[in-house]
Protein backbone atom coordinates (compact mmCIF):
# COMPACT_ATOMS: atom_id res chain seq x y z
CA UNK A 1 0.00 0.00 0.00
CA UNK A 2 1.15 3.33 -0.78
CA UNK A 3 1.63 6.96 1.09
CA UNK A 4 -0.91 9.68 -0.20
CA UNK A 5 -0.65 13.03 -0.09
CA UNK A 6 -3.96 15.37 -0.54
CA UNK A 7 -3.93 18.90 -1.08
CA UNK A 8 -6.79 20.41 -0.19
CA UNK A 9 -9.60 19.70 2.03
CA UNK A 10 -12.56 20.31 0.93
CA UNK A 11 -15.44 18.67 -0.82
CA UNK A 12 -13.69 16.25 -3.14
CA UNK A 13 -10.47 16.08 -1.23
CA UNK A 14 -12.04 15.08 2.13
CA UNK A 15 -14.37 13.07 0.31
CA UNK A 16 -11.42 11.14 -1.78
CA UNK A 17 -10.17 10.19 1.60
CA UNK A 18 -12.66 7.42 2.61
CA UNK A 19 -12.01 5.04 -0.25
CA UNK A 20 -8.02 5.17 0.01
CA UNK A 21 -8.14 5.04 3.88
CA UNK A 22 -10.43 1.65 2.88
CA UNK A 23 -7.91 0.44 0.77
CA UNK A 24 -5.44 0.25 3.36
CA UNK A 25 -3.82 3.17 1.77
CA UNK A 26 -1.59 5.78 4.62
CA UNK A 27 -3.61 9.10 3.43
CA UNK A 28 -2.89 12.80 5.01
CA UNK A 29 -4.88 15.06 3.91
CA UNK A 30 -3.53 18.99 3.70
CA UNK A 31 -5.20 21.98 4.41
CA UNK A 32 -4.21 24.96 2.01
CA UNK A 33 -4.05 28.65 3.26
CA UNK A 34 -8.03 28.87 2.58
CA UNK A 35 -8.72 25.57 4.45
CA UNK A 36 -7.11 25.85 8.38
CA UNK A 37 -11.03 26.27 9.49
CA UNK A 38 -11.93 23.09 8.01
CA UNK A 39 -9.27 20.94 9.29
CA UNK A 40 -9.55 22.24 12.94
CA UNK A 41 -13.50 21.52 12.69
CA UNK A 42 -12.89 17.98 11.16
CA UNK A 43 -10.30 17.39 14.05
CA UNK A 44 -12.62 17.61 16.61
CA UNK A 45 -15.40 16.27 14.72
CA UNK A 46 -17.52 16.32 11.85
CA UNK A 47 -15.86 17.69 8.50
CA UNK A 48 -18.11 21.56 7.47
CA UNK A 49 -18.96 20.20 4.48
CA UNK A 50 -19.23 16.61 4.33
CA UNK A 51 -21.52 16.79 7.97
CA UNK A 52 -19.89 13.74 9.08
CA UNK A 53 -16.22 13.01 10.74
CA UNK A 54 -13.12 11.80 8.68
CA UNK A 55 -11.79 8.23 8.51
CA UNK A 56 -10.14 7.52 11.69
CA UNK A 57 -6.92 6.94 10.46
CA UNK A 58 -6.69 9.89 8.52
CA UNK A 59 -3.88 11.94 9.06
CA UNK A 60 -4.56 16.06 9.21
CA UNK A 61 -1.70 18.77 8.70
CA UNK A 62 -2.78 22.51 8.30
CA UNK A 63 -1.19 25.03 5.91
CA UNK A 64 1.49 25.73 7.31
CA UNK A 65 2.87 21.67 7.30
CA UNK A 66 2.96 21.03 3.59
CA UNK A 67 6.61 19.85 4.06
CA UNK A 68 5.69 17.44 6.81
CA UNK A 69 2.26 16.23 5.07
CA UNK A 70 4.44 15.46 2.18
CA UNK A 71 7.32 13.38 3.51
CA UNK A 72 8.01 9.88 2.79
CA UNK A 73 4.83 9.93 0.19
CA UNK A 74 4.45 8.23 -2.98
CA UNK A 75 1.34 9.78 -4.71
CA UNK A 76 -0.35 13.35 -4.61
CA UNK A 77 -3.42 13.90 -5.27
CA UNK A 78 -4.53 17.84 -5.71
CA UNK A 79 -7.72 18.50 -4.93
CA UNK A 80 -8.65 22.60 -5.23
CA UNK A 81 -10.50 24.68 -7.77
CA UNK A 82 -9.10 25.96 -10.89
CA UNK A 83 -8.63 28.77 -9.62
CA UNK A 84 -6.31 27.96 -6.91
CA UNK A 85 -4.38 25.39 -8.68
CA UNK A 86 -1.32 26.98 -9.41
CA UNK A 87 -0.91 28.77 -6.34
CA UNK A 88 -1.15 25.36 -4.53
CA UNK A 89 0.76 23.44 -7.73
CA UNK A 90 3.84 26.49 -7.35
CA UNK A 91 4.20 26.16 -3.47
CA UNK A 92 4.12 21.78 -4.31
CA UNK A 93 7.16 22.42 -6.70
CA UNK A 94 9.10 24.61 -3.94
CA UNK A 95 8.70 21.89 -0.97
CA UNK A 96 9.20 18.53 -3.28
CA UNK A 97 12.92 17.23 -3.39
CA UNK A 98 11.70 14.87 -5.87
CA UNK A 99 9.34 14.41 -8.66
CA UNK A 100 6.12 12.08 -7.71
CA UNK A 101 3.60 11.18 -9.81
CA UNK A 102 0.34 13.18 -9.30
CA UNK A 103 -3.45 12.78 -9.71
CA UNK A 104 -5.84 16.03 -9.59
CA UNK A 105 -9.41 16.55 -9.30
CA UNK A 106 -9.23 20.03 -10.10
CA UNK A 107 -11.61 20.64 -13.10
CA UNK A 108 -11.67 23.71 -15.70
CA UNK A 109 -8.65 25.74 -16.73
CA UNK A 110 -5.80 27.86 -16.04
CA UNK A 111 -4.01 30.81 -16.73
CA UNK A 112 -0.65 30.76 -17.26
CA UNK A 113 0.73 33.86 -18.87
CA UNK A 114 -1.36 35.26 -21.48
CA UNK A 115 -2.17 31.43 -22.44
CA UNK A 116 -5.35 29.74 -21.28
CA UNK A 117 -4.52 25.74 -21.05
CA UNK A 118 -5.83 22.49 -19.61
CA UNK A 119 -4.79 21.54 -16.32
CA UNK A 120 -2.19 19.50 -17.25
CA UNK A 121 -0.71 21.47 -19.71
CA UNK A 122 0.12 24.23 -17.20
CA UNK A 123 1.28 21.37 -14.82
CA UNK A 124 3.53 19.70 -17.31
CA UNK A 125 5.26 23.40 -17.61
CA UNK A 126 6.10 24.25 -14.46
CA UNK A 127 7.21 20.41 -13.85
CA UNK A 128 9.61 20.57 -16.37
CA UNK A 129 11.09 23.72 -15.30
CA UNK A 130 11.32 22.28 -11.67
CA UNK A 131 12.68 18.28 -12.83
CA UNK A 132 13.69 19.16 -15.90
CA UNK A 133 15.03 15.47 -17.03
CA UNK A 134 11.72 13.95 -15.99
CA UNK A 135 8.53 13.34 -17.69
CA UNK A 136 4.94 14.21 -15.36
CA UNK A 137 3.19 10.87 -14.30
CA UNK A 138 -0.22 12.65 -14.38
CA UNK A 139 -3.80 11.29 -13.70
CA UNK A 140 -7.27 13.86 -14.21
CA UNK A 141 -9.69 12.49 -12.49
CA UNK A 142 -12.83 12.86 -14.15
CA UNK A 143 -17.06 12.59 -13.18
CA UNK A 144 -19.36 11.83 -11.91
CA UNK A 145 -18.99 12.30 -8.61
CA UNK A 146 -20.73 13.69 -5.40
CA UNK A 147 -17.93 14.45 -2.78
CA UNK A 148 -21.01 13.72 0.14
CA UNK A 149 -22.70 10.15 -1.49
CA UNK A 150 -19.28 9.33 -2.04
CA UNK A 151 -18.42 9.93 1.72
CA UNK A 152 -21.82 8.01 2.20
CA UNK A 153 -20.18 5.13 0.22
CA UNK A 154 -23.47 5.79 -2.62
CA UNK A 155 -22.21 3.64 -5.83
CA UNK A 156 -20.27 6.00 -7.40
CA UNK A 157 -18.55 5.62 -11.35
CA UNK A 158 -15.66 7.59 -12.03
CA UNK A 159 -13.13 7.69 -14.57
CA UNK A 160 -9.49 8.63 -14.94
CA UNK A 161 -6.96 9.96 -17.51
CA UNK A 162 -3.62 8.82 -17.15
CA UNK A 163 -0.12 9.10 -18.44
CA UNK A 164 2.93 6.55 -17.21
CA UNK A 165 3.08 3.26 -15.76
CA UNK A 166 3.59 4.08 -11.76
CA UNK A 167 0.07 6.28 -12.12
CA UNK A 168 -1.45 3.08 -14.10
CA UNK A 169 -0.23 0.65 -11.27
CA UNK A 170 -1.67 3.26 -8.33
CA UNK A 171 -5.18 3.69 -9.28
CA UNK A 172 -5.90 0.04 -10.03
CA UNK A 173 -6.11 0.12 -6.22
CA UNK A 174 -8.48 3.30 -5.75
CA UNK A 175 -11.58 1.12 -6.08
CA UNK A 176 -14.01 -0.13 -3.30
CA UNK A 177 -17.21 -2.28 -3.44
CA UNK A 178 -19.21 1.57 -3.87
CA UNK A 179 -16.45 3.18 -5.68
CA UNK A 180 -15.67 1.85 -9.43
CA UNK A 181 -12.60 3.60 -11.54
CA UNK A 182 -12.04 3.16 -14.83
CA UNK A 183 -9.25 4.36 -17.20
CA UNK A 184 -8.45 6.28 -20.47
CA UNK A 185 -5.36 7.85 -21.94
CA UNK A 186 -7.01 10.50 -23.52
CA UNK A 187 -6.25 13.53 -21.21
CA UNK A 188 -7.44 15.76 -23.25
CA UNK A 189 -10.57 14.31 -23.41
CA UNK A 190 -11.44 13.75 -19.80
CA UNK A 191 -9.97 17.22 -18.83
CA UNK A 192 -12.04 18.90 -21.57
CA UNK A 193 -15.14 17.27 -20.90
CA UNK A 194 -14.92 18.13 -16.84
CA UNK A 195 -14.17 21.87 -17.55
CA UNK A 196 -17.11 22.37 -20.22
CA UNK A 197 -19.67 20.39 -18.35
CA UNK A 198 -19.52 23.30 -15.58
CA UNK A 199 -20.34 25.74 -18.34
CA UNK A 200 -23.08 23.45 -20.08
CA UNK A 201 -24.95 22.51 -16.68
CA UNK A 202 -25.07 26.29 -16.04
CA UNK A 203 -27.73 26.23 -18.87
CA UNK A 204 -29.41 23.61 -17.87
CA UNK A 205 -29.57 25.59 -14.75
CA UNK A 206 -30.81 28.77 -16.37
CA UNK A 207 -33.62 26.64 -18.09
CA UNK A 208 -34.81 25.01 -14.28
CA UNK A 209 -34.68 28.79 -12.77
CA UNK A 210 -36.51 30.42 -15.45
CA UNK A 211 -39.63 27.91 -15.69
CA UNK A 212 -39.87 27.63 -11.93
CA UNK A 213 -40.24 31.59 -11.49
CA UNK A 214 -42.98 31.30 -14.34
CA UNK A 215 -44.52 28.55 -11.92
CA UNK A 216 -44.31 26.05 -14.46
CA UNK A 217 -43.86 22.03 -13.44
CA UNK A 218 -43.48 20.89 -16.40
CA UNK A 219 -40.29 21.60 -19.14
CA UNK A 220 -38.69 18.40 -19.52
CA UNK A 221 -38.23 18.46 -23.48
CA UNK A 222 -36.85 21.56 -23.32
CA UNK A 223 -33.80 20.78 -20.80
CA UNK A 224 -33.51 17.21 -22.95
CA UNK A 225 -33.07 19.59 -26.03
CA UNK A 226 -30.41 21.31 -24.39
CA UNK A 227 -28.64 18.29 -22.74
CA UNK A 228 -28.51 16.82 -26.25
CA UNK A 229 -26.66 19.90 -27.50
CA UNK A 230 -24.70 20.55 -24.45
CA UNK A 231 -23.27 17.14 -25.47
CA UNK A 232 -22.66 17.94 -29.06
CA UNK A 233 -21.00 21.22 -28.64
CA UNK A 234 -18.62 19.50 -25.97
CA UNK A 235 -18.19 16.60 -28.70
CA UNK A 236 -16.87 19.52 -31.02
CA UNK A 237 -14.60 21.39 -28.99
CA UNK A 238 -12.71 18.27 -27.76
CA UNK A 239 -12.55 17.23 -31.26
CA UNK A 240 -11.10 21.20 -31.79
CA UNK A 241 -8.54 20.30 -28.45
CA UNK A 242 -7.13 17.19 -30.01
CA UNK A 243 -9.02 14.57 -27.80
CA UNK A 244 -11.21 12.34 -28.19
CA UNK A 245 -15.13 12.91 -29.00
CA UNK A 246 -15.80 9.34 -27.82
CA UNK A 247 -14.83 10.67 -24.29
CA UNK A 248 -17.87 12.91 -24.34
CA UNK A 249 -20.57 10.30 -24.66
CA UNK A 250 -18.85 8.45 -21.12
CA UNK A 251 -18.73 9.23 -17.67
CA UNK A 252 -16.93 11.88 -17.83
CA UNK A 253 -18.90 14.15 -20.39
CA UNK A 254 -22.53 12.76 -19.99
CA UNK A 255 -22.33 11.16 -17.04
CA UNK A 256 -20.52 13.99 -15.02
CA UNK A 257 -23.18 16.88 -16.67
CA UNK A 258 -25.79 14.85 -15.58
CA UNK A 259 -24.97 14.83 -11.99
CA UNK A 260 -23.60 18.36 -12.11
CA UNK A 261 -27.05 19.90 -14.06
CA UNK A 262 -28.82 17.95 -11.50
CA UNK A 263 -27.32 18.80 -7.99
CA UNK A 264 -23.91 20.73 -8.57
CA UNK A 265 -22.76 24.14 -7.42
CA UNK A 266 -22.89 25.34 -11.33
CA UNK A 267 -26.69 24.17 -11.44
CA UNK A 268 -27.50 25.70 -8.70
CA UNK A 269 -25.83 29.14 -10.10
CA UNK A 270 -27.70 29.14 -13.67
CA UNK A 271 -31.33 28.63 -11.49
CA UNK A 272 -30.57 31.82 -9.63
CA UNK A 273 -29.33 33.67 -12.70
CA UNK A 274 -32.68 32.08 -14.70
CA UNK A 275 -34.82 33.50 -11.65
CA UNK A 276 -33.78 36.76 -12.88
CA UNK A 277 -29.99 37.12 -10.63
CA UNK A 278 -27.46 39.21 -11.45
CA UNK A 279 -24.87 36.66 -12.46
CA UNK A 280 -21.66 38.36 -11.01
CA UNK A 281 -23.71 38.96 -7.72
CA UNK A 282 -24.92 35.35 -7.79
CA UNK A 283 -21.50 33.79 -7.80
CA UNK A 284 -20.21 36.30 -4.97
CA UNK A 285 -23.05 35.57 -2.69
CA UNK A 286 -22.54 31.62 -3.91
CA UNK A 287 -18.50 32.63 -2.69
CA UNK A 288 -19.35 34.17 0.30
CA UNK A 289 -21.11 30.80 1.54
CA UNK A 290 -18.00 28.78 0.32
CA UNK A 291 -19.88 27.48 -2.72
CA UNK A 292 -17.93 27.64 -5.41
CA UNK A 293 -19.25 27.86 -9.12
CA UNK A 294 -16.54 27.53 -11.65
CA UNK A 295 -18.35 27.18 -14.21
CA UNK A 296 -18.82 30.99 -14.42
CA UNK A 297 -15.08 31.51 -13.86
CA UNK A 298 -14.33 28.31 -16.60
CA UNK A 299 -16.93 30.25 -19.11
CA UNK A 300 -14.48 33.58 -18.92
CA UNK A 301 -11.56 31.39 -19.97
CA UNK A 302 -13.63 29.06 -21.93
CA UNK A 303 -13.75 31.87 -24.26
CA UNK A 304 -9.70 32.91 -24.13
CA UNK A 305 -9.25 28.87 -25.30
CA UNK A 306 -11.73 29.12 -27.90
CA UNK A 307 -10.01 31.87 -29.30
CA UNK A 308 -7.10 29.66 -29.39
CA UNK A 309 -7.91 25.73 -31.10
CA UNK A 310 -10.38 27.43 -33.47
CA UNK A 311 -11.67 30.26 -34.70
CA UNK A 312 -14.58 31.08 -35.95
CA UNK A 313 -16.07 27.38 -33.87
CA UNK A 314 -18.19 30.05 -31.85
CA UNK A 315 -20.49 30.05 -34.69
CA UNK A 316 -21.19 26.45 -34.50
CA UNK A 317 -21.84 26.64 -30.90
CA UNK A 318 -25.21 28.17 -30.48
CA UNK A 319 -26.11 26.39 -26.81
CA UNK A 320 -22.97 27.98 -25.96
CA UNK A 321 -22.91 31.43 -27.52
CA UNK A 322 -26.73 31.95 -25.18
CA UNK A 323 -24.85 31.05 -22.61
CA UNK A 324 -22.23 33.71 -22.49
CA UNK A 325 -24.38 36.22 -23.83
CA UNK A 326 -26.48 35.91 -20.18
CA UNK A 327 -23.94 34.95 -17.94
CA UNK A 328 -20.96 37.28 -19.12
CA UNK A 329 -22.83 39.91 -21.17
CA UNK A 330 -26.14 40.47 -19.56
CA UNK A 331 -28.65 39.72 -21.84
CA UNK A 332 -32.28 38.51 -21.09
CA UNK A 333 -31.71 34.20 -20.42
CA UNK A 334 -35.06 33.26 -21.59
CA UNK A 335 -34.91 35.48 -24.92
CA UNK A 336 -31.37 34.21 -25.18
CA UNK A 337 -32.93 30.14 -24.61
CA UNK A 338 -36.09 30.95 -26.69
CA UNK A 339 -33.78 32.20 -29.34
CA UNK A 340 -31.58 29.19 -29.36
CA UNK A 341 -34.31 26.96 -29.44
CA UNK A 342 -35.81 28.89 -32.26
CA UNK A 343 -32.30 28.99 -34.15
CA UNK A 344 -30.68 25.92 -33.45
CA UNK A 345 -32.95 22.68 -34.57
CA UNK A 346 -29.88 20.69 -36.13
CA UNK A 347 -26.67 22.51 -35.18
CA UNK A 348 -23.31 20.89 -34.49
Amino acid sequence: MAEVAVLGAGYMGSAITFPLCENGHGVRLWGTWLDDGLIEAAREGAHPRLQKPLPRQLQLYDSIALEQALKGTDFIIIAVTSEGFLPVFERLLETLDRPLPLFTLTKGFVELGDEVLRVSEGATRLFKERFTTHDLQWASVGGPVKAVELSDKIPTATVFGYTGPEVAAFFSTFPTSYYRVSATRDVRGVELSSALKNVYAIGMGICDGIHKRAGVEYYHNFKAFIFNQAIREMALLIGEGRGERETVFDLAGVGDLYVTSASGRNGIFGRKVGAGGVPEEEYRRMLDADEVAEGYHTLQLLMKYIGRVGEGILEQLPLLSAIKRTVLGGENPRDELLRFAENCCSAG
